[in-house]
Parts: structure tokens; sequence; C-alpha cells
């Protein structure tokens, strides 16, 4: 995802943990294989970055999801990486506190 063109207009970009919506389409499902907090925080921290270049009222990034076990993208702690999508949120977030903080004070 992170080597994708811009596509030339505004978009507000979108990560998530996980996909897998096979359950739901049996036929043409999309999974993304091998989902691990590391390649997430990775990806979370560069579409942060990016979003850096918009106005600040148009720095917003989308996380899908919360909980939403139905597709497999879920920031919720599991058994299998228990709090490590909810840390990786947070580095990532953190990682670029020191822009906001910024501007607050500007």
């Amino acid at each position: 995802m992170l080597k994708k063109e811009d596509p030339g207009y505004k978009r507000f970009r979108c990560v998530t943990p996980s996909w897998d919506n096979s359950p739901r389409r049996k036929k043409n499902a999309v999974i993304f294989i091998d989902s691990a907090p590391e390649l997430y925080e990775r990806w979370l921290t560069e579409v942060i970055k990016k979003s850096l270049g918009n106005p600040p009222g148009e720095r917003v990034v989308f996380i899908n999801a919360w909980n939403e076990w139905g597709e497999g993208n879920h920031l919720e702690p599991d058994l299998r990486f228990g709090r490590g999508y909810l840390e990786a949120t947070r580095r990532a977030l953190e990682a670029h506190d020191h822009v906001t903080e910024k501007e607050k004070s500007q």
C-alpha cells in the first residue's frame, strides 16, 4: 500500500491491522497475509508522515477497525498478538507528537 502512487486528488488515507473477508465472501475474498503489529506500525507511521503534508484541519488518518472480527481486522487485544496492535498504534502516534505540540504552541 505504501508503494501505491498518490491519486492526484485529496485523499484521506486508511490503514488496517489485518484483513480477511473470506468468512463473508466465499468468492473473490481479499486476504492480507503475514500481518503483524510491526508491519502495521510501519504502515501507520508512514501514512501519518504523509498526512502531515496536508493543511492542519485535514491531517486525518482512518484506522479500520477497533473490533471488526468478521474481517479479521481489529486493534482490540487478542490471543495471538495481545496488545501488539494497540501498542504499535501508540508508538506510531507518539513518533509524531512533537509536530502537533509544535503547532499548538504557534
